[in-house]
């Protein structure tokens, strides 16, 4: 039977899931060490143990390829010796959204393959980050610290839209579940995103990424404040999270090419979230916030880029040949 080779989508696939997971796999590392909590120890271990399995049969499959394995992140940075930087409950929001994170992404890159080992090893991985949410989910309420989205009184008979009042972006309805759904969820990835800037801003040693992180900081406290208002234009509360996500710690925990890294992901993952959102409200006011803060956070990514650059921790993923760069060093 022929070998089939990779195609050009499940190198790019497997590249940026085996480096996002080996940043991934530092941090459950690390909370390895520090949770405390006997319920959400279990959950920390299963995500690690998933993790690091995951980046073998990924490393396998390079190596059988005669790819090369990308470099990626490794123990080097993090310091697992740090005090307790992140509380358990922000350790279990963390579960979750990577749990639910990893859902789309794998998903994505199961579409976007063919070859049979390749789509048996992405299902795989959406089974098990399936598992990782529903854990995080159900410890949390258990414990009564996941916060639900609000329970709305909804209409008992259906209705149809008579008219484009109902898109008016100034006379503005009261909002309909699926923009309720949109706008609470960016609310909680903000909240998280805000207090890893926090935590980062105070544990980096440099100050060109402590004003990095800072900024990032203000951008998810903007995003909260923006959403929050939206909804109790509603009369909807906004989730309360709790404001103790983070520690007092000042030890650096993670290197700075592993915390910018992962604000350019969490960045890339807001615009998506905040695209999904546009194309999903009715009514014109909320497209045109999601554009204009997407169009914020992608100017933060931005920034983010360059300082990796600039710090040569970029790591290139792999590309076609430059045809043009052949031909001219065959005539040369």
């Amino acid at each position: 039977m022929p070998i089939i080779k990779l195609t050009a989508s499940e190198i790019g696939m497997l590249w940026t899931q085996y480096v996002q997971n080996t940043m991934t796999l530092q941090f459950l590392k690390y909370f390895n060490e520090t949770v405390e909590d006997d319920e959400i120890k279990p959950v920390v271990q299963f995500a690690e143990e998933f993790s690091s399995t995951v980046n073998e049969d990924m490393q396998r499959i390079f190596q059988e390829e005669e790819l090369l394995v990308p470099d990626g992140f490794s123990e080097k940075d993090v310091n697992k010796e740090a005090p307790k930087l992140f509380t358990d409950d922000f350790i279990l929001m963390f579960l979750g959204s990577i749990g639910k994170s990893g859902v789309l992404a794998y998903g994505a890159s199961l579409s976007a393959s063919s070859r049979g080992d390749v789509r048996q090893l992405f299902s795989s991985c959406i089974t098990e980050t399936t598992e990782l949410f529903n854990r995080a989910v159900d410890v949390g309420l258990e414990k009564g610290i996941y916060v639900r989205t609000p329970q709305v009184d909804v209409p008992r008979e259906i209705e149809y839209v008579e008219g484009k009042k109902y898109l008016s972006p100034f006379n503005k309805r009261s909002l309909n579940t699926i923009e309720i759904s949109h706008l609470f969820e960016n609310l909680k990835t903000n909240s998280l995103g805000e207090a890893i800037c926090a935590a980062f801003a105070q544990t980096t040693p440099s100050n060109e990424i402590v004003a990095f992180m800072k900024k990032g900081e203000d951008i998810s406290s903007k995003h909260i404040q923006t959403f929050s208002h939206i909804l109790e234009g509603s009369a909807i509360h906004p989730p309360m999270t709790s404001n103790s996500l983070i520690t007092n710690s000042t030890t650096q925990t993670f290197s700075d090419r592993l915390i910018v890294f992962l604000m350019n992901v969490l960045s890339t993952t807001g615009q998506r979230n905040y695209s999904a959102a546009s194309t999903a409200s009715l009514r014109y006011d909320l497209v045109l916030h999601y554009q204009r803060l997407s169009v914020e956070v992608a100017l933060y990514a931005k920034d983010g880029l360059d300082l990796m650059i600039k710090h040569g921790w970029l790591e290139e993923p792999p590309q076609a040949p430059d045809r043009n760069e052949l031909v001219a060093h065959s005539s040369s």
